[in-house]
């Protein structure tokens, strides 16, 4: 072909079928639109599939179908993230940020974040958002009922963690026992502290029992107490080393109420349940991991009791439930919420004594 030639094309046809105009409609409507946003999610790994099976449904909702090609990439940025910001805290949450590309590119862009608010900021958040007293106006039944017990016209030494607002604390230090509070929350601490009356043998110290730094008075109390603690655990290597420090700080003969989260005899939660009891702060462990975590050491369990049952029956009738969410909390429904049945764990006070 030389340079006075060129090619002829043929015209091209006339178009008028209104499905082929909707079509091309839709292709000129979707180069023009865009989506954006954030889709929060909590960081437990067992729900990968869930998750990846959500992000999928979103993309296609907003006119953005995810590629076959780009699902096994996406699938292990998100695994990769929710392993790490579960293992930073179990309330940790990834952000999944999310928008439209430009045309001619088609699909989503994402990006990943992980907010990890620590234990104190959630209580933080708890006094800006919840009314007071946050765990009840009276203090626990079982709690009451050793120190009476034990000294019904004395005094104890008594060692409470985790005493939060003081809900044990106050009422122990007003009948006289001599009480020191290890709290981990800066705020509890401030509005602990605030709340003592002047002379009160009360004395609070920030810190958290699970530090190798912290210590407290060795071989010096005649009770220890720790509720609502253990569920904030997350292996059994803590809940041992828990143990060992508090037969550390417990005088021979001395009794240490705790309660615990255990599964029902002869269930087994597997992974997933695990992380989701963390992420619900009611961390469960099976009754043989307690004993493990407590063999060899001085301890000798005296009492094994559901903490729901005694608090219902020992507290006055006006101060139970002690909150809105005790019951749902303490029967294992925050991480089962089964309305027609029993969760397969719940709540338990353990009473030992130190050998």
């Amino acid at each position: 072909m030389n340079k006075d030639t060129f090619a002829v094309r043929e015209p091209l046809p006339l178009v008028t079928s209104p499905a082929v105009l909707q079509r091309a409609m839709l292709y000129k409507l979707n180069s023009c639109m865009g989506a954006r946003g954030e889709l929060l999610v909590p960081c437990i790994p067992g729900m990968l599939d869930y998750y990846m099976k959500l992000i999928e449904r979103l993309f296609a909702a907003l006119g953005r179908p995810m590629p076959e090609e780009r699902k096994s990439q996406l699938r292990g940025m998100v695994e990769s993230k929710l392993e790490e910001g579960f293992g930073v805290s179990p309330t940790s949450v990834l952000v999944v940020q999310y928008e439209s590309v430009k045309p001619p590119k088609t699909g989503m862009a994402c990006k990943f974040a992980i907010r990890s608010p620590t234990v104190g900021e959630h209580y933080q958040s708890w006094l800006d958002t919840r009314k007071s007293p946050l765990f009840g106006s009276h203090p626990d039944a079982k709690v009451m009922a050793i120190a009476a017990e034990l000294a019904p016209r004395g005094k104890l030494r008594v060692l409470d963690v985790g005493g939060g607002t003081g809900r044990n604390a106050l009422p122990l230090a007003r009948k006289g026992h001599k009480v020191d509070v290890l709290e981990l929350a800066p705020v509890f601490v401030e509005k602990l502290q605030a709340a003592a009356e002047p002379g009160l043998p009360l004395e609070v110290m920030e810190g958290d029992i699970l530090d190798p730094l912290v210590r407290m008075r060795p071989a010096y109390y005649q009770v220890a107490i720790a509720t609502e603690v253990t569920s904030h655990f997350r292996s059994t290597d803590q809940l041992r080393l828990f143990l060992a420090k508090m037969c550390d700080y417990l005088a021979t003969g001395g009794l240490l109420l705790f309660n615990i989260f255990l599964s029902a005899e002869g269930y087994e939660p597997d992974a997933l349940v695990r992380q989701m009891a963390e992420q619900a702060w009611s961390t469960i462990f099976e009754g043989k991991e307690l004993v493990g975590a407590m063999e060899e050491l001085p301890l000798t369990i005296i009492s094994n009791e559901s903490a729901i049952e005694y608090e219902r029956q020992h507290l006055p009738p006006e101060a139970w439930p002690p909150t809105s969410w005790f019951q749902s909390w303490a029967t294992g429904r925050d991480v089962f919420p089964i309305a027609d049945g029993l969760p397969p764990m719940e709540l338990r006070w353990i009473l030992c004594r130190r050998t």
